[in-house]
C-alpha cells in the first residue's frame, strides 16, 4: 500500500472512531429557570440567604445514564463526564437591593460576571442505598468564583425526569476568602455587621437530554 493510500486509510479510521465516540456521548443541557441555587450564610446580626434560578451549561456522558434509575447499585461511568456549569453572578438575589449591591461588588461582578464549575472526578458512592433512591456519586471539581479557582468535593445526587432528562443536586461548604472575597461588612452599618466567611452552597440542576 502506498504511503498516500496508507495515510488516507489511517485518517479515515481516526474519523470513524471519532464519529462513533461522538455518537455514544449523550449531552444533558441545563434548562433555563428550572434550576435552583441557594447560598446560606450567617452574620453578627442575622442569618442570610441568597437564591438564583439560572444554572446554564451541560454534561456530556459516554453511554448516558441507565434509563431505569431504580437500580440497586450505582453504575460506574465508562469515562469522566464533561461537566461545564455557568451561573450569572447577577442572577443571585437576596430580596434586598442593598445587600445585593454589596454582595455583587464583593464578588467583583463587573470583571467576573460568571461563576464556573467543571468536574474533575466522579465515582459511584459506596454508601448503602435502597432501590429508588437517587444515584449518589462522590465528586471533585474546580469551582471558579471572582476569577479564582478552588478544588471542591461534594456528593452529587441524580434522579430521572419525566422528559428523559436528569435532576442533579448537591450541597457543600465553601469559604469566601478561598476565592479572594472579603466577607462583606456593609458601610451602611458603619462596618459593624460582620459576615461569616463560610457559607453553605446548595443546588438543583435541571437538565434535558439533547
Amino acid at each position: 500500500m502506498s504511503k498516500i493510500r496508507f495515510s488516507a486509510f489511517l485518517l479515515g479510521l481516526a474519523l470513524s472512531v471519532s464519529a462513533v465516540s461522538a455518537a455514544d456521548a449523550v449531552r444533558y443541557q441545563g434548562i433555563p429557570n428550572k434550576s435552583s441555587i441557594t447560598i446560606d450564610g450567617t452574620s453578627t446580626v442575622h442569618d442570610w440567604t441568597v437564591k438564583g434560578t439560572l444554572i446554564g451549561g451541560y454534561m456530556d456522558v459516554e453511554g448516558a445514564f441507565p434509563s431505569d434509575l431504580s437500580v440497586t447499585e450505582v453504575p460506574a461511568l465508562p469515562d469522566l463526564p464533561k461537566v461545564m456549569v455557568r451561573i450569572p453572578v447577577n442572577s443571585l438575589k437576596s430580596g434586598k437591593s442593598t445587600m445585593d449591591s454589596v454582595m455583587h461588588k464583593a464578588m467583583n461582578k463587573s470583571k467576573h460576571p460568571m461563576i464556573a464549575y467543571a468536574v474533575t472526578k466522579m465515582v459511584p458512592s459506596t454508601k448503602s442505598r435502597k432501590a429508588g433512591d437517587p444515584l449518589r456519586y462522590e465528586t471533585e471539581g474546580e469551582l471558579k468564583v471572582s476569577g479564582k479557582t478552588k478544588q471542591v468535593k461534594m456528593p452529587v445526587f441524580i434522579t430521572g425526569r419525566a422528559d428523559g432528562g436528569l435532576d442533579i443536586s448537591g450541597k457543600t461548604k465553601v469559604k469566601m476568602t478561598d476565592f479572594g472575597i472579603k466577607p462583606p461588612a456593609p458601610k451602611i452599618a458603619l462596618g459593624l455587621i460582620k459576615t461569616a466567611d463560610e457559607v453553605d452552597l446548595t443546588f438543583k440542576w435541571a437538565t434535558r437530554k439533547k
